[in-house]
């Protein structure tokens, strides 16, 4: 019973944080810092290395928003874009 409330509840919760960083403009995002990142949206669903890139994926396709933040090695966010019904990028 848990495990399919928690199927049910997390994909929303994490497009709701996923959303919440689409509808941010990039100038508020570009250049903060990765645990000031962290400390406003959480904690990424997934992560990977892209090069002298980190990229940390927030939300899901199935919750209807995605968003890839991209952060470089000084830790800070270099750029980040966002796709799905649900997300509001300005």
């Amino acid at each position: 019973m848990r495990h399919a409330l928690a199927t049910l509840i997390l994909p929303t919760l994490l497009s709701c944080t996923a959303s919440d960083i689409a509808k941010r403009r990039s100038s508020d995002l570009i250049g903060l810092d990765s645990f000031a990142l962290a400390a406003r949206y959480g904690t990424p669903t997934s992560y990977q290395h892209q090069g002298e890139y980190l990229q940390l994926n927030y939300g899901s396709a199935a919750a209807g928003c995605q968003v890839i933040v991209l952060v470089d090695q000084q830790q800070r966010v270099s750029g980040w874009a966002s796709t799905g019904k649900v997300c509001t990028a300005r």
